[in-house]
């Protein structure tokens, strides 16, 4: 049987300790906690219901983010940090297998062959 089980690892790169939380929609429960230049492995299976991961700034709550279940799938790496003005932003690492699943697909585009497959589809998407 296929292990469906992925781990994304969140980074702290602001300045602040941030606080992750979980639930939907206004309901959040406290995950975790870390601190400045921290990181959290969270690992999740693809098949679980849909959730939503809330990571904000521990004392100053207005300044967040949020995480879902479909970005812990999809990227292996998301960083939290903070922009000019000072509020928080992600950046995204895709996981090794979207990275390179799309390469032959991308070289029959380059070469003038018109794929026909979903997953040519879906790359177009990835690859915007």
């Amino acid at each position: 049987m296929m292990d469906t089980k992925v781990t994304t690892v969140i980074v702290n790169s602001t300045k602040h300790g941030l606080t992750m939380k979980v639930g939907n929609r206004q309901c959040y429960a406290k995950l975790t906690s870390f601190k400045v230049g921290g990181e959290y492995k969270m690992q999740l299976d693809v098949n679980w219901t849909y959730q939503e991961f809330l990571v904000q700034d521990k004392f100053h709550s207005r300044n967040r983010v949020f995480i879902n279940s479909d970005d812990c799938c999809n990227y292996e790496r998301i960083t939290i940090m903070e922009t000019a003005d000072g509020r928080f932003d992600m950046q995204r690492e895709l996981r090794e297998q979207f990275r390179t699943s799309c390469t032959p697909i991308e070289d029959e585009i380059s070469s003038g062959l018109t794929p026909s497959t979903w997953n040519s589809w879906l790359c177009k998407f990835i690859h915007v």
